[in-house]
């Protein structure tokens, strides 16, 4: 890669960027511009994780054998794919201290170690289950969450260099997720579908064995740690729950949620929060002391993954609104869009984030749209960072 290409990424990564699994696409926020792009790319079939590695945005979809990695490059978001086994529902990845990435292959009882540059299985951890799902890893070894979808308590221990499993940890019910922290390992446990048994069980990693298990309830499934505080979260009950890493007390569980939605947690490199919020359509950032800081709309949010910093807008502060409007609304054959910047482009996106149409505004920043090639439904104008949601109504 040019010297010019690698400027590109770290300018990048130093003004912040989120990337958001948004439905079938693949969405981006400039955290330091507040820009939303609902689609930098499409993803293929259920899209499970991403991750941000080496100047490059990677996406595991867990429905599909090939194009089951996807990676794209964050300057120009070219796309190169991986497929990964016939049927093995890969489910996460996390990069390693090598440089390479670790994929959870759910179905296959395996992880493939990946290497980003070149886009190929460099090797693999075979009898990692059952079902491993998310990862963590310190010190050469890897620690993989095996719930069995629902029947499994396990966390493996592997020897990420030699490939080879050295124990296994019993965690509880539906262990989904784990998070190292201080000698201790935390894994969050889902419980048996609908049981709200959901829990959080802290392992001591010099003894194997558990110190607490924290009684969280609902059915937690992934976590992610941030300034002491461990977050799980709930995407399809209460919400997110935590619990302080260090006293090991419970500050939120299902009875008193932190906040809504879950769907995707990410911390980027000063310590704020990024929870996605799928049920809202909404990005929400909090920072250090758990102050909401900024709202980013946001087209079915699930899993996301942040770097650099939150640099806020315009001196930060949590977005109160928008700029531009619609009119009418609902709406048949025209739509007029109102307070847009004058000579910029506007885009029309459908509810899975697709681009469904656009225009240049005018003098004025008036600009009236033909919507007839439209279906019915609900769709949103995006101009420069802000953004207004319209109807379109049968013909």
């Amino acid at each position: 890669m040019s010297s010019f290409g690698i400027g590109l990424i770290l300018m990048s990564l130093i003004s912040g960027d989120a990337l958001i699994i948004s439905g079938g696409n693949l969405a981006h926020i400039d955290s330091e511009t507040g820009t939303v792009t609902p689609s930098v790319g499409v993803l293929h079939t259920y899209p499970n994780d991403v991750i941000i590695h080496e100047g490059f945005a990677f996406v595991v979809n867990s429905g599909v054998d090939t194009g089951t990695l996807q990676r794209f490059e964050m300057d120009t978001w070219a796309l190169t794919e991986l497929g990964l086994g016939t049927g093995w529902n890969c489910w996460a990845s996390i990069p390693l201290a090598d440089g390479k990435l670790a994929v959870s292959a759910t179905l296959n009882n395996s992880v493939c170690m990946v290497d980003p540059g070149t886009m190929q299985i460099a090797s693999s951890i075979n009898g990692i289950g059952p079902n491993p799902e998310w990862m963590a890893a310190e010190n050469n070894l890897l620690y993989t969450a095996c719930g069995g979808w629902g029947a499994g308590e396990s966390v493996v221990v592997a020897n990420i260099t030699t490939g080879s499993v050295l124990d296994t940890l019993t965690a509880g019910t539906n262990c989904q997720s784990v998070v190292l922290e201080g000698g201790l390992l935390f894994a969050t446990c889902s419980g048996a579908y609908g049981s709200d048994e959901g829990s959080v069980v802290v392992i001591d990693l010099s003894t194997g064995g558990t110190t607490a298990e924290l009684a969280v309830g609902g059915f937690p499934a992934f976590s992610t740690a941030a300034n002491g505080i461990l977050y799980v979260s709930d995407p399809w009950g209460a919400g997110v729950y935590s619990v302080d890493m260090a006293t090991l007390d419970v500050l939120h569980d299902s009875s008193d949620p932190f906040c809504s939605g879950g769907n995707g947690m990410a911390v980027d490199d000063s310590g704020y929060l990024w929870i996605s919020d799928g049920m809202n359509g909404e990005i929400r950032v909090y920072d250090t002391a758990e102050n909401l800081v900024q709202t980013y709309e946001v087209t079915s949010p699930a899993a996301i993954a942040v770097s650099g910093t939150w640099l806020g807008i315009n001196g930060g502060g949590v977005e109160t609104g928008v700029s531009i409007s619609v009119f009418p609304n609902p709406a048949v054959n025209l739509i007029t869009v109102t307070g847009a910047s004058p000579g910029e482009r506007i885009r029309i996106f459908d509810i899975t984030g697709r681009i469904a149409g656009e225009s240049v505004t005018g003098g004025n920043g008036l600009n009236t749209v033909d919507i007839t090639n439209l279906k019915a439904g609900v769709y949103t104008v995006i101009n420069g960072t802000s953004s207004a949601r319209f109807a379109v109504t049968a013909r």
